[in-house]
């Protein structure tokens, strides 16, 4: 099967909601524009083992990519007929990737026009985006976790910057 961007969004930092867009700059603080771009973030409750909540460190998170397999089968777990793109401030959907989630971290995602992304491994469900969810179709945030845990897709980091467009091709290079 043929891997390919099927949508792109941008949430600003300003917007109640991520935004489609027709292109994504990616930079080395990953997508201009979005409200995780940056080459740093601080450290939250997901690194309280290794720093002190607001240390300054790598932002291993400046992309959301999820595939439509995935989110059909979210969907399905929380009783609702689909999931746009986007409604869980994904950058990136994608189709042809049903295991996307399941990726190892460190694997290349290397886009036709020649762009990069590094896997960082799964991205954890969490109720921001059930609130989201809740807002569009009604579930509750506190189902979302539970319907997308291993299902969410995954972060990343711009290991080669580049724009990137809905149809365009992608390549896996597994670590």
């Amino acid at each position: 099967m043929t891997i390919r961007i099927v949508a792109l969004n941008i949430w600003p930092a300003d917007a109640p909601t991520p935004l489609s867009v027709e292109e994504i700059t990616l930079d080395w603080g990953g997508p201009v524009g979005d409200r995780h771009h940056g080459e740093t973030m601080s450290s939250n409750t997901r690194q309280k083992e290794a720093f002190a909540r607001g240390t300054t460190i790598r932002n291993h998170r400046q992309v959301s990519i999820v595939d439509e397999a995935e989110l059909a089968l979210i969907a399905a777990a929380l009783g609702v007929d689909s999931l746009a793109p986007g409604l869980i401030a994904d950058n990136i959907c994608t189709t042809g990737i049903p295991d996307l989630t399941a990726l190892p971290r460190m694997t290349r995602l290397m886009f036709e026009g020649g762009a990069v992304l590094m896997t960082g491994g799964e991205n954890f469900p969490c109720t921001i985006a059930g609130a989201m969810v809740q807002a569009e179709l009604g579930t509750t945030p506190q189902a979302f976790p539970k319907a997308a845990m291993g299902r969410r897709g995954v972060t990343g980091w711009v290991e080669h910057p580049g724009v990137i467009r809905p149809g365009e091709g992608i390549r896996i290079l597994m670590p």
